[in-house]
């Protein structure tokens, strides 16, 4: 038996309607389609099937009955259209997918009978129209979930980063606090007369950043930086402590 599966060259559906890839077989092709949420007439109506020797359809449904154990109930039923006990094949893949909708196996028959490799292809491609859609499921609930994901974690940035400015704030007046008490020591020791200045406040007067309004991939490059520059001051009040010991002989005040 030879075969060759071809790539469907449909566009990206935006109705809810899913294709799998065309198989082809001794001259005859087959295509599934499975939608969600259209009737299985609909489906079995589209106009890029209507050639076909046959729209083989089936569909899965919840029942309105009532589960004895209280678990939902389904209705499934098919169509053949033509080729004998195939709905039910169809039928087979919607129940075992354990999905809700309709799926339509469209078959060009090419002049050579198939036999049972028929209904291999026509389960073939409605698990394959019917797994695109549950890929397409998957790919939206990811991306809602990464959405999510990112306004959480904006949020904590948001927060952080205010913290962080808060401590480089603190950080570099202690630093220059430090450093000034150096110079003093210094200037002491070498019998300078001149006046040394007091050390200056950090300065206040520099406008808060709005972070909330920031992209998150700048709210990261910001987290980043502002540790590299609290890392920067603690080395900063380190030195002036081990530089104060050695000219002073005293341990720095705690």
């Amino acid at each position: 038996m030879s075969q060759k599966r071809k790539r469907s060259e449909e566009p990206p559906d935006h109705n809810n309607v899913f294709r799998s890839a065309t198989i082809e077989d001794r001259s005859s092709t087959f295509i599934g389609i499975f939608s969600p949420t259209s009737k299985p007439k609909e489906l079995q109506s589209l106009d890029e099937i209507k050639s076909a020797s046959h729209k083989v359809l089936a569909w899965r449904r919840e029942s309105n009955q009532q589960s004895i154990t209280g678990g939902t109930k389904y209705t499934i039923d098919h169509d053949d259209d033509g080729e004998k006990y195939a709905g039910k094949k169809v039928e087979k893949v919607l129940d075992g997918m354990q999905v809700i909708g309709s799926c339509v196996v469209a078959r060009w028959y090419g002049g050579v009978m198939l036999g049972p490799a028929r209904f291999e292809h026509i389960e073939t491609v409605s698990r394959e129209a019917i797994q695109k859609w549950k890929d397409s499921v998957a790919e939206e609930h990811a991306k809602r979930r990464k959405v999510e994901a990112d306004a959480a974690e904006s949020k904590r940035l948001v927060k952080t980063l205010a913290e962080r400015d808060q401590s480089i704030s603190v950080l570099r007046a202690l630093a220059l606090e430090k450093e000034e008490k150096l110079r003093r020591v210094k200037a002491a020791s070498d019998r300078e007369d001149a006046p040394v200045g007091e050390a200056k406040p950090a300065d206040g007067s520099k406008p808060a950043i709005d972070y909330a309004t920031l992209p998150l991939e700048r709210l990261k490059m910001m987290e980043k930086a502002k540790d590299a520059t609290l890392s920067f001051l603690l080395k900063r009040i380190d030195k002036a402590e081990v530089e104060l010991v050695g000219a002073t002989g005293k341990l720095p005040d705690v």
